[in-house]
């Protein structure tokens, strides 16, 4: 083995910025997913709070029926 020096070319400007942009776009995408993951996350919280008031709103009406089916005391 000689101990020559292998030179390279520089990366041509383009490339360059072709990196750049392909690093932004990964960045973009990034943020977009976890955005997408926040939504979603977001909406089952919601979905889950509608669902326990609607629960809760069935009990009530059951409440209010069996209050209405038993007779009033009558009065002495």
């Amino acid at each position: 083995m000689s101990g020559t020096v292998v030179e390279r070319e520089p990366e041509p400007r383009g490339s360059q910025l072709g990196d750049a942009v392909l690093d932004t776009m990964r960045g973009a995408l990034r943020i977009v997913g976890g955005m997408v993951q926040m939504a979603a996350g977001m909406t089952r919280l919601l979905a889950v709070a509608a669902l326990k008031a609607a629960d809760a709103a069935a009990d009530a009406v059951k409440a209010a029926e069996a209050d209405e089916e038993e007779p009033e005391p009558k009065p002495r």
